[in-house]
């Protein structure tokens, strides 16, 4: 019997890269102005190569998210050779909160209020402190807080996606088996792959209806939907 329903945040409940894609637009608009000699491009170039070097760090477990995002900017700059001032500063704060104030909930997250009948909550990779650019805040800015019973982060606990410490903790918390929870998640590596190894009934959603082809089983998940409102028929058959 399934007693609980668990979601993934970013891509899955709220669109998060059409926020970021907008934020880093505007915040290399307002570079531009500041260091005119820069292009675009290599700015671009350079912000790429950092977000790679960064995260390679946060997978190998030397870095936590909050740790990446504290480090993005002043990687940049000492990158472009700039000094790491007031300007880096307030690029990298109007960077975090254009990112929070650009981020809504899909329309189909809606769901949430459909499901009563069971514990719901989200497992999220990402940062659990108080600044613009956290899980935390980003559920309290996308008022999530009061349509869930619990939220396990990452950063919080030590544990990334897709280990599956953080599904298990997530269901101690909400005291149930993982086999009595359905996680569902927009990515296979993270998601699917995580919830699988913890023996957790897996929802995929597709919402760019791509051909993806699981390369392992751990990849497979037990369900596909296009749209969050397809969840209610996977609950009806399980």
């Amino acid at each position: 019997m399934i007693k609980a329903v668990f979601f993934d945040l970013d891509g899955t409940l709220c669109d998060s890269d059409a926020a970021w894609n907008i934020a880093q637009s505007e915040t290399f608009q307002r570079f531009g102005k500041h260091y005119p000699h820069v292009s675009e491009e290599t700015t671009t170039e350079t912000w790429t190569i950092v977000h790679q070097r960064l995260f390679q760090q946060l997978n190998a477990g030397k870095l936590s998210m909050a740790e990446v995002r504290d480090s993005r900017f002043p990687c940049l700059f000492n990158e472009l050779g700039f000094p790491k001032d007031k300007t880096m500063e307030e690029l990298s704060h109007f960077f975090c909160s254009r990112y929070l104030t650009g981020l809504y909930l899909y329309d189909d997250a809606t769901i949430l209020d459909e499901l009563h009948a069971y514990h719901i909550g989200i497992i999220t990779n990402g940062a659990h402190d108080e600044h613009p650019d956290s899980q935390l805040s980003k559920v309290r800015h996308l008022g999530l807080i009061e349509r869930i019973q619990s939220l396990t982060i990452s950063d919080e606990i030590g544990v990334r996606k897709p280990k599956i410490g953080i599904f298990k903790i997530a269901c101690e918390r909400a005291d149930v088996l993982p086999k009595e929870a359905v996680y569902v998640g927009d990515t296979l590596q993270n998601d699917i792959v995580g919830a699988n190894r913890a023996d957790m009934i897996s929802v995929f959603i597709n919402r760019k209806s791509e051909s993806l082809i699981p390369e392992t089983t751990d990849e497979r998940p037990d369900y596909t939907v296009s749209s969050l409102h397809d969840v209610l028929s996977c609950l009806r058959s399980i």
